[in-house]
């Protein structure tokens, strides 16, 4: 033992803490540092605050009894050697410790200095050589390689994660089967002609050989293969490293393709790879060499270095020589990142036109480190610089169009200071904003705003979107509303070293939603009139129903529901003229042919009008569109007429046709006085409604001038309502016309 040995004491009984520390003193010929405690907590604390080499522990101490005492060090302290000492009784626990990991027992009264020492030493090499065995073990279970054992008669009796990885075996599944099972049927011979090699003392490394896998794919793999002997020498198994070298076979198989192969694969990628023999001074060239330099294959036949780079432009030259000549051919040992080399440069073509290339090369050492081969992919990028010139000029032009965008562009650090700013918002200038904080540039209202969006993006390391606003005199234009796009900014390694930030202004665009919302609002206010208006239309008809019924002192109720039901369409009727408005988002008018379409629906639902009894048909004339003066009494004398023949004209079920026609005559006119408006002409439109039936007809005995029906009595009015003229026509049916004149606006 070349260093200090540290000993830590677990005793309790200062006389057996003394007589150990004078075997120590009396016998040991090595320097040791001497500790001792005397409960089992004392010791662990002082454990995890220093370093010892070996624990001596008795078993009985005053927190602590027994094998206990041992597991509970052992367990906090598995890699420091333990020594137990027993009494003349307590043997058979130190059998017991030992077995459970302890290096060695001693009997205390039996031991002496000798005894102790050597225990010491034993103990503390043990230890050591059973961590090497465990590190060899972890090496043999943890390694890519299959590391197998088999039995000279072909059992296998090891396996590790390496081969339940190659061959797809499981340990349990293996273990115990002739190793046969993992050899193609051709190859059934070769375990026991390996076995005999063995046998005869012959060294196996590195054998190329094929094995099957548990899915039964064949693989190719290398092996080397060893004796295992007992401690007696004699020949007990084979050991058998092996590597699936499947994947660098087909490597080597496509590298070994013929050389006609390997010039199309290269033509067809548009590569030319050559070889360069550094100490022959020869290129020799393959693929597209022609396409590249201009050069046939045998003007470049045999061509030395001297050629190539003369052939470099001047300004790329000594780029060129110094990374793939110079730095290829001297002594590499010390110098990183020279057997590789990536370059661009131009080369002259033979009909003196440069061309732009990118050379890839590896180069090849000898054992002395001296580079004896350079073998590089060069392929024309000509094209491709073009284009990324392109692009930097189109990025200038986007950055010149962004100047006059609303656009503003800035990074901060992690002080929020700023360290770039693009396009700055009117009013600001770059050159007094770069490094300072918001603070320093924006009211202190705003600045606490944007200060605590950018903080949390940090904190978070998450980006957010925001609508901030930047808070202006007017004389300075106003205030400015942003759509703010805030982002983490990282370092190369991932690390968040800031915030980036894209803002547009949206101050017009606020301005507009503001404007459009304040036309909505005025929208509502004028459908709520309106619905207002039309709720009093509603309670005035049920006041006319009223009266009906107020001079009978005794009530029908067939006639009662009746009544209800043709209040409750009056009330659908103007209720679909809201519901078009609404979906059409139009305040002042509605498609009264989509309208009619409900509305007729509806009633047709509300009477349990089957599709084979009464037909609807609709002749209406496309884009007639009402305001809601016209379209509310229109729709509820249509609701009436078209309930009327619904109830009257087929009676017993009887089959027939209802037919609503609706077309305009248009004629323009002048106002009265003579004077036109420059931004207004007035328009009239004449429309002609015909709602008829070929029913049962209406009885003479009605009159539209003196009718006693509510439903006559509502029509009449309504068409007077609106200037209208009505006709009914009982010739073959029942048939009403009715002809209003509509004031427009162009």
């Amino acid at each position: 033992m070349y260093k200090k040995v540290e000993i830590l004491l677990f005793e309790d009984n200062p006389g057996d803490a003394g007589l150990i520390e004078e075997m120590l003193e009396g016998f040991t010929d090595f320097q040791y540092e001497f500790k001792t405690v005397q409960t089992l907590n004392e010791g662990l604390s002082l454990l995890k605050e220093n370093r010892f080499d070996i624990i001596l522990s008795d078993l009985g101490l005053p927190d602590s009894d027994g094998i206990d005492t041992f597991l509970e060090i052992h367990s906090r302290n598995s890699r420091i050697p333990i020594i137990i000492l027993t009494g003349m009784n307590d043997e058979n626990i130190g059998i017991e410790a030992v077995k459970t990991g302890a290096q060695d027992y001693l009997v205390k009264g039996q031991v002496d200095g000798r005894l102790l020492k050597r225990s010491i030493q034993y103990s503390i090499e043990r230890k050591k050589a059973e961590e090497r065995v465990q590190n060899l073990a972890n090496i043999v279970e943890y390694s890519n390689d299959a590391i197998v054992t088999r039995s000279l008669d072909g059992f296998i009796t090891s396996w590790n994660l390496g081969a339940e990885q190659i061959y797809g075996y499981p340990a349990e599944e293996i273990l115990g089967k002739p190793a046969t099972v993992l050899m193609p049927s051709v190859l059934v011979n070769e375990s026991q002609k390996l076995t005999e090699m063995i046998k005869q003392g012959e060294k196996i490394h590195q054998y190329e050989t094929s094995r099957l896998r548990k899915d039964g794919t064949v693989i190719d793999v290398s092996m080397t293969l060893s004796p295992v002997f007992d401690i007696f020498g004699e020949l007990m198994a084979i050991s058998v490293i092996a590597r699936d070298i499947t994947e660098s076979k087909k490597a080597e198989e496509r590298l070994h393709n013929s050389e006609e192969r390997y010039r199309i694969v290269t033509e067809q990628t548009g590569q030319l790879i050559y070889e360069h023999d550094v100490e022959e001074n020869k290129i020799y060239w393959a693929g597209t060499i022609e396409e590249i330099t201009g050069y046939t294959q045998e003007e470049l036949l045999d061509t030395g270095i001297e050629l190539w780079i003369n052939n470099v432009h001047p300004e790329d030259q000594k780029k060129v020589w110094n990374q793939k000549i110079n730095g290829c051919s001297h002594d590499v040992r010390n110098t990183e990142n020279k057997r590789n080399f990536h370059l661009e440069y131009r080369f002259r073509r033979k009909d003196g036109e440069y061309i732009h290339v990118e050379d890839h090369g590896v180069c090849l050492q000898k054992g002395n480190y001296l580079t004896n081969k350079v073998l590089g992919i060069m392929k024309d990028i000509t094209e491709r610089k073009r284009i990324e010139e392109e692009l930097r000029k189109s990025e200038e032009r986007f950055r010149l169009a962004l100047r006059g965008s609303r656009i503003v562009m800035f990074s901060q650090d992690l002080e929020l200071r700023y360290t770039w700013v693009y396009n700055p918002a009117p009013g600001f200038k770059i050159e007094d904003v770069l490094g300072k904080r918001d603070y320093e540039i924006y009211q202190p209202e705003d600045a606490e705003i944007f200060t605590a969006i950018k903080r949390q993006v940090l904190d978070s390391g998450t980006g957010r979107r925001d609508e901030v606003v930047t808070h202006r005199s007017a004389s300075a234009g106003g205030n400015l509303v942003h759509d703010m796009t805030t982002e983490p900014l990282h370092d190369a390694t991932g690390n968040i070293i800031g915030i980036i930030c894209v803002a547009m202004d949206i101050t017009e665009k606020k301005e507009a939603e503001n404007f459009l919302k304040k036309i909505e609002e005025a929208r509502k206010k004028e459908i709520h009139h309106r619905i207002k208006n039309n709720l009093q239309v509603i309670s005035s008809l049920l006041d006319l129903q009223a009266e009906k019924f107020a001079v009978n002192e005794i009530y029908d109720t067939s006639k009662v529901l009746a009544a209800f039901r043709d209040s409750q369409n009056r009330v659908i009727s103007m209720a679909l003229i809201h519901e078009e408005l609404y979906g059409s988002k139009e305040v002042s008018t509605l498609n009264f042919a989509t309208y009619l379409q409900k509305l007729t629906e509806e009633l047709f639902r509300c009477y349990n009008v089957g599709a084979s009894e009464v037909k609807m048909v609709l002749e209406i004339e496309e884009n007639i569109f009402f305001d809601m003066d016209a379209a509310v009494p229109l729709g509820m004398i249509i609701n009436e007429l078209v309930s009327n023949s619904l109830k009257h004209a087929f009676p017993g079920g009887k089959t027939g046709e209802i037919k609503i026609k609706l077309s305009r005559e248009i004629s323009e006119k002048s106002e009265d006085s003579g004077i036109e408006d420059s931004n207004e002409a007035c328009k009239s439109t004449s429309y002609i409604l015909v709602v008829s039936d070929n029913g049962a007809g209406i009885p003479e005995s009605i009159s539209l001038e003196d009718s006693d029906t509510l439903g006559i009595q509502l029509v009449t009015i309504l068409v007077d309502q609106l200037d209208g003229e009505l006709d009914l026509n009982r010739d073959s049916g029942t048939e009403f016309t009715i002809k209003i004149t509509v004031a427009e606006k162009k």
